[in-house]
């Protein structure tokens, strides 16, 4: 009652105090943190209090016009402790909140100043002019435990995937989408593991979302902070970082059932050891898990035939080299192994003469150095990716015309080796910030289909093999107009080398130069409210086609400009709404297709626009937690070309829907001794549709899917009780079964039936 008291208190006085203090002149040289605030103290005017003794805390120089609580939230950055307003010049300092490494949930923007790097400076959320939303690790505000980041499409607004199973999904942003199929393309969003690319023309590794810190998703062509191939976006994952200073472990165990299914569960574990007290610490994640399935194989007669297995880890050795010098390494490794494809053709069920396996096998390693360097930040990150998929097909249908007998299967193998560096130095004084960096990134991608049949040889089809090497110089400096506006302007001059190799018919070389600009304007009329515009520009490289189609024998590369009218405010104490108008123009569209002989090659499409509108809002009334989030878009070829074969009125760009939103409610209280979280969630995904191609456009989307869950949690220990697909929605999402029979019988990838998974997790 006390604490509440007290909260209630420091809310009126936060009321009651100025929205806008406008910024102070500081100059607060580099020393420890208690120093620091005694300075902070005597140059601003403004007291600041905390519980207990502080941390040891080195603070950098600060200089420059801040706001104040801008300053004391970079005071205390990586010590352990939040900023807290309690009343008009009063602040208060206490323990940030650590959370359960296990699964992800938006983060409350009203409770906590979130500090986000995808800009590639660690920038306040609440200021920072680009549409990016923040998930982060959190069992008890009702998200299902371990998932990838597929299920975190219909969770933030303009974020989609396909559902092809587990290992094979692409992302897609912003409606920037080009194909539902795994072709030779390089992908439209572009994806981090903390500071390294670890994607390139694959799909989403599907790397289990354990001991996250956070997710950053940037919306919008990213080309000048992230090069070619950002053209919807960027996601950063975050893992959690060693820490130097204690012991500490979880453990858990899952199970679920699937109505209509098999049964799967799945097991995790971290451990946290200080090697050397405050110097050398290291930081393991093991996970394993099996899914059941729930497609039946009448031509086999074989009943939940798509069961999975995924199981890997991840390892981080942090060294505290010097006060303001941190070494970081990382390995992580991941194998996905699916049993059979998860389409049907009626029902929950389909025939096949064939089984049809998938394996996805995802191995990278990572050294990022980061220090301070005469008050400014350095940056090195490096990076090596080993990704290797590959898909079976049972290929019958297509036997007769490629003279075998049936049955015939068909491999698809790709291969990627990524090798990626970056350097960059960063001043991060929120009076004039600026970046300059310089990356190196070399990718060998190669792409092989064999038909394997049953009475001869294997007869290799296809082999593409494709080098791509870049070296670029990027910038991006803001500079204040005033107490309330800020300018950015950013700029990224890139060299490419892309040569392409068809074994035994033809090369291919191609150097290009390019400038990917970046600009906008911000207004921060006051504390928590921020609105911007922005343009920006994003390129992808072409290629060659695999398997030399006449009139398809190479693409060409494709860019996009967008202009975005964003906002980010704080209407209301517990009340945040974010937002952002946008317009994007895409030419020379690539896409992957398939053609009549179950083969994917890829067309240059024409000519795309989209244009929409993203918001989202977090509203806390009391023990109750409302989130929702909406996504109004209207994506199309605006000039098909003739490859696209795009006829009539239906120019959609395939997978993403015009219209698709997202509510939650959750509800927090004590039950004695238990912390107790309820939830409940609905979720819209308009219609959409597979292909441009009239005879590969199924209809997909139009459906509603609910989930809910109850969270109990003691002294370290977290039961959870989650449903998923609550009322066993049967609507076909964004997948499709087999390239060689899709124009032959309708697919269909129907959502997982009603699922109840019970997860128990203990805290060491």
């Amino acid at each position: 009652m006390r604490a509440f008291a007290w909260w209630l208190l420091a809310d009126l006085l936060l009321c009651a105090a100025p929205a806008w203090a406008g910024p102070v002149q500081l100059d607060i040289p580099a020393t420890d943190l208690g120093q620091a605030l005694l300075v902070f103290s005597r140059q601003t005017g403004e007291s600041v209090g905390t519980a207990g003794a502080l941390p040891r805390h080195h603070v950098r120089r600060i200089k420059g016009a801040f706001d104040p609580q801008d300053a004391l939230t970079r005071m205390v950055r990586g010590s352990g402790l939040r900023v807290v307003r309690a009343g008009t010049a009063l602040w208060r300092l206490e323990p940030a909140a650590r959370s359960a490494p296990s699964i992800e949930r938006p983060l409350d923007h009203a409770a906590e100043e979130i500090v986000v790097s995808g800009s590639k400076r660690d920038e306040a959320l609440g200021t920072i002019p680009v549409a990016v939303s923040i998930v982060r690790p959190s069992l008890p505000d009702g998200f299902i435990p371990g998932r990838g980041l597929q299920e975190l499409a219909g969770d933030t607004e303009g974020v989609f995937a396909t559902n092809l199973g587990p290992g094979r999904d692409r992302l897609f942003l912003r409606g920037v989408a080009d194909s539902a199929f795994n072709g030779p393309t390089q992908s439209t969003v572009s994806l981090f593991l903390d500071d390294a690319r670890v994607s390139y023309a694959s799909p989403d590794p599907d790397l289990r979302l354990i001991d996250i810190d956070h997710v950053e998703i940037l919306r919008g062509p990213q080309g000048t902070l992230y090069g070619t191939g950002a053209l919807g976006g960027i996601v950063r994952i975050v893992p959690q970082k060693p820490d130097l200073d204690s012991w500490s472990a979880t453990a858990a165990l899952e199970g679920r059932t699937t109505a209509h299914g098999a049964p799967g569960g799945a097991f995790d574990g971290t451990i946290n050891a200080p090697l050397v007290d405050d110097r050398l610490g290291l930081r393991l994640v093991g996970y394993g898990e099996r899914t059941g399935g729930w497609i039946d194989d009448d031509g086999r007669a074989r009943r939940n035939v798509n069961d999975s297995q995924r199981y890997g880890g991840r390892a981080s050795l942090r060294w505290k080299a010097a006060e303001d010098w941190i070494v970081d390494v990382g390995a992580v490794a991941q194998w996905i192994d699916a049993d059979d494809s998860q389409y049907a053709t009626r029902g929950l069920s389909r025939s096949t003469r064939l089984a049809e396996p998938h394996d996805n096998d995802f191995l990278a390693g990572s050294v990022t150095v980061r220090g301070v360097l005469a008050d400014l930040d350095l940056l090195s990150a490096t990076a090596f990716v080993k990704h290797e998929v590959e898909s079976r097909y049972d290929a019958s249908t297509a036997a007769a015309s490629v003279g075998y007998a049936a049955p015939l299967a068909y491999i698809d193998a790709r291969d990627v080796r990524l090798f990626s560096q970056e350097w960059r130095l960063s001043d991060p004084s929120p009076a004039r910030p600026w970046v300059l960096g310089a990356t190196l990134l070399s990718v060998e991608n190669s792409a092989r289909g064999t038909f394997l049949p049953g009475n001869a040889p294997a007869a290799r089809v296809t082999s593409l093999h494709n080098d791509t090497f870049e070296a670029a110089l990027f910038g991006e400096a803001s500079q204040q107009l005033g107490n309330a506006w800020t300018a950015t302007l950013g700029l990224r001059a890139f060299l490419s080398k892309v040569k392409d190799e068809l074994e035994g018919v033809r090369e291919s070389e191609a150097n290009r130069f390019g400038l990917t600009p970046s600009a906008d304007l911000s207004w921060h009329p006051e504390s928590g409210r921020t609105f911007w515009l922005r343009y920006a520009k994003a390129i992808r490289p072409g290629g060659l086609n695999p398997d030399g189609a006449p009139g398809l024998s190479g693409f060409r590369s494709d860019k996009l400009e967008s202009l975005e009218l964003g906002w980010r405010a704080r209407v209301a104490p517990q009340l945040q709404v974010h937002g952002a108008l946008f317009g994007l123009r895409w030419r020379n569209v690539q896409s992957d297709t398939v053609g009549t002989d179950g083969l994917v090659r890829t067309i240059n499409a024409g000519s795309a626009r989209n244009y929409g509108l993203e918001m989202s809002l977090s509203w806390k009334p009391g023990r109750f937690r409302i989130d929702g989030n909406a996504t109004v878009q209207h994506a199309r070829l605006s000039r098909p070309s003739a490859a696209a074969m795009a006829i009539g009125d239906d120019t959609r760009l395939p997978v993403v829907p015009d219209i698709a939103g997202r509510m939650r409610v959750a509800y927090e209280t004590q039950l004695g001794p238990l912390d107790l979280t309820a939830f409940a969630a609905a979720r819209y995904t308009g219609s959409a549709r597979l292909s441009f191609d009239p005879g590969l456009a199924a209809p997909m989307g139009n459906y509603w899917q609910a989930d809910s869950g109850l969270t109990l949690s003691h002294d370290g220990t977290t039961v959870s009780l989650t449903v998923t697909n609550l009322l066993d929605s049967r609507g076909n999402s964004f997948g499709f079964g087999n390239p060689f029979s899709l124009r032959l019988t309708p697919q269909e990838t129907p959502l997982r039936p009603r699922t109840i998974g019970l997860r128990v997790e203990r805290q060491f």
